[in-house]
């Protein structure tokens, strides 16, 4: 496998940086609780999808590490917050 180059290195650090730049700026301003997540989850995708193929990924492996998450670790959590909805109910009756 090919060694990153220090301006490939660069790149990764940057992105990186920005990243976390643009989650400490949000926290400060005022916004609802769901767009400053939203623009998390936008920052974090395009920092991803410029990082990645540094490291030999493509575009497309983002969208099936989605799709696969969302088959199988998605409702394994949803399973566990039902569970504990249930004997919350149970307690209170």
């Amino acid at each position: 496998m090919e060694y990153l180059r220090v301006y490939d290195l660069l790149v990764v650090l940057l992105t990186i940086l920005f990243l976390i730049a643009l989650t400490l700026f949000i926290r400060r301003i005022s916004l609802s609780r769901m767009v400053k997540g939203l623009i998390i989850a936008a920052g974090m995708f395009a920092a991803l999808s410029v990082v990645f193929p540094y490291f030999g990924y493509q575009f497309y492996f983002i969208v099936g590490f989605i799709e696969w998450s969302t088959k199988f670790i998605f409702p394994w959590i949803v399973l566990y917050w039902v569970i504990r909805g249930i004997k919350a109910l149970e307690k209170k009756v």
